[in-house]
């Protein structure tokens, strides 16, 4: 995607799968990501990357995420059925 990260984190997040911070250049992801098929990740990972061109969930932003992950709604789907069951 031609951008460059300056850090990532994994944490406990109260309400997301991930969030960034434009000002470090920073990626936060939930620790329950991890227990997430690789296709869901790699869906959070370019999510997370292409707010740094588009600060909301807005028709740019869902193109951007489409061009990079063009089934990235089955993804979403996989998150609202089986996210909360990600468990240790």
């Amino acid at each position: 995607m031609g951008l460059t990260i300056d850090e990532i984190a994994v944490l406990e997040l109260k309400s997301r799968w991930a969030s960034c911070s434009d000002k470090k250049r920073k990626v936060n992801f939930h620790w329950k990501v991890m227990m997430a098929p690789a296709s869901v990740i790699d869906y959070l990972i370019v999510h997370e990357l292409c707010h740094f061109n588009h600060k909301r969930h807005n028709a740019e932003f869902w193109n951007e995420v489409d061009k990079y992950y063009p089934e990235y709604q089955k993804q979403v789907a996989w998150l609202k059925v089986y996210g909360a069951a990600l468990e240790v």
